[in-house]
């Protein structure tokens, strides 16, 4: 009975009620939103610190490459190997003209 004499009484009532709906809603949908905005900061703080760590690692690695590359490494293990340096009767040197005369080649067009 008290809600057929509020609507009678006001005509404004289910404007209001729907207006109250509309603002429940918006707040909700801003909650959400928030809460997806607060999400996403921390998702992207774990990514930086993993790129960050990421960034390190591959310095690491990049640093360990150098070293294992350097010729002071490299000569005495292949010395352990057996591996020895060259006789110079055994060492060629090509001219230019032997060098492109293989580059033709390479590519298919014989000299």
């Amino acid at each position: 009975m008290l809600n057929s004499r509020l609507r009678k009484q006001s005509p404004w009532f289910g404007a209001l009620v729907a207006l109250a709906l509309g603002v429940i809603a918006a707040c909700g949908v801003l909650v959400y939103a928030r809460t997806q905005v607060t999400s996403m900061r921390y998702e992207l703080g774990r990514r930086v610190s993993h790129e960050h760590a990421l960034s390190l690692e591959v310095e690491r690695l990049r640093v360990e490459a150098a070293a294992l590359a350097a010729p002071e490494r490299i000569e005495p293990r292949a010395l352990e190997l057996g591996l020895i340096y060259p006789a110079p009767n055994q060492v060629l040197t090509l001219s230019d003209n032997h060098l492109a005369a293989l580059h033709d080649v390479a590519a298919g067009e014989p000299r």
